[in-house]
């Protein structure tokens, strides 16, 4: 990947701040500010996780509440194993120790999801946001196959 430089033309020092918007490029967002001879004056590293955490997470054209509601059946039916989901949920604080036990305690992996679904979707963005991000990561080909057959 190559780094893009951005030159700012300096008019007038009030205010001292400027305003960058980045789409979330899923990687580490590294700026540098340069004084006119070149050298850094300022340097700052955005962490992925920082950036990416704070924001419920949509696919294109979709809210990932919308996403989760719209295709429950087919998540019910495909996701393969949903403890790892609730796992990330879990340790984010997402969903609480009796959710788990709840989603654990079923003997099939749809009604796991199933209830996992149920314990995820009244939540808002935040929550159903880190559901999707989880099944992202734990289901990355269904959750592809899903939102390409969306549009």
């Amino acid at each position: 990947m190559s780094l893009q430089r951005i030159q700012l033309i300096h008019r007038d020092t009030t205010p001292s701040f400027f305003r960058a918007v980045v789409k979330m490029t899923g990687i580490d967002i590294e700026m540098e500010l340069f004084s006119d001879d070149e050298r850094t004056v300022w340097k700052e590293i955005v962490s992925r996780d920082e950036y990416y955490q704070n924001q419920a997470l949509t696919l294109p054209g979709i809210p990932a509440e919308e996403f989760l509601k719209k295709h429950r059946a087919i998540l019910i039916q495909g996701v393969k194993n949903p403890m790892p989901i609730a796992d990330d949920l879990s340790s984010k604080s997402m969903i609480g120790d009796e959710e788990y036990s709840r989603i654990k305690a079923e003997t099939t992996e749809q009604d796991r999801m199933r209830e996992l679904l149920r314990s995820v979707l009244p939540k808002g963005p935040e929550v159903t946001g880190a559901c999707l991000k989880a099944l992202i990561e734990h289901e990355h080909h269904l959750v592809k196959y899903l939102s390409e057959s969306s549009t």
